[in-house]
């Protein structure tokens, strides 16, 4: 059966959209009145499964920690070899991301919303969005650990010397590697991700992830990550590895500054 999978992420880039009938409290009509917290679901679009489980979520924070474990403790070989990382954060659960994520992903359109329309008092927020579809009856496999498996597998196109300054791919490459790097960036400290299941207007049950992160990264002129001796450049109210268990916190992910 036929499956078509596409990925999308965010720059530092801004783009309107209208937003419409949802009451939008001041302090995301201060960025800007079209904030998608203040958007309706697409009346048009057929939905037939919609949110994140907690079981998604604990998923969610696993597979991504996982893979920026990867990174923090040197074990990449690819794009000429990562080096380690002073100041990757661990992951967290963050319930406002969340909710302005699945207001997106309710618009059923496979773009993102602009910088200003998802950002938050307190950071910027970037984003990856991802979509996969089969043919009509059938209904497409969720399948988070695929997708940010998906977003990774873009270090096959990134190159060590682009960490800093950072450098995006040119717009409309073959070969981006922002999903990567956004999952990559080391200041990011929280996501919250949303989800629809839907009939698209060519009869393909479509699933629609989106996953937003707080502080946003892809940020031109920018670092990736500091590079260093793993740990070394947490931030003050963070511990990592020994001085977690020194406070009695549970570290699960080596190389990870846990706030």
């Amino acid at each position: 059966m036929p499956l078509k999978t596409f990925l999308a992420c965010s720059f530092i880039l801004a783009v309107l959209i209208t937003a419409e009938g949802r009451d939008c409290p001041e302090k995301y009509k201060r960025f800007t009145p079209d904030h998608t917290f203040c958007k309706d679901p697409n009346p048009t679009c057929k939905v037939y499964q919609r949110g994140v489980t907690e079981e998604q979520k604990k998923l969610i924070l696993k597979v991504h920690n996982e893979y920026r474990s990867r990174l923090a403790t040197g074990q990449e070989k690819l794009a000429g070899g990562l080096p380690t990382a002073a100041n990757m954060m661990e992951l967290e659960w963050d319930e406002e991301l969340a909710i302005i994520a699945q207001r997106h992903a309710e618009s059923c359109d496979f773009n993102h919303d602009c910088n200003k329309c998802r950002r938050v008092e307190r950071f910027s927020v970037g984003q990856n969005i991802g979509m996969s579809s089969i043919n009509s009856p059938n209904m497409p496999e969720i399948n988070w650990t695929n997708f940010i498996k998906d977003l990774y597998d873009e270090v096959v196109y990134f190159d060590k010397k682009l960490m800093k300054p950072f450098v995006p791919a040119p717009e409309g490459s073959e070969t981006t590697y922002g999903h990567f790097t956004q999952l990559a960036w080391g200041t990011s400290s929280k996501v919250g991700c949303g989800f629809v299941m839907f009939e698209d207007d060519d009869d393909w049950n479509t699933n629609f992830y989106v996953c937003n992160y707080g502080p946003g990264g892809n940020v031109r002129g920018g670092e990736m990550y500091k590079q260093g001796a793993t740990c070394s450049e947490c931030p003050s109210n963070s511990c990592c590895g020994d001085s977690c268990k020194k406070q009695g916190v549970k570290a699960q992910f080596p190389g990870l500054c846990k706030a």
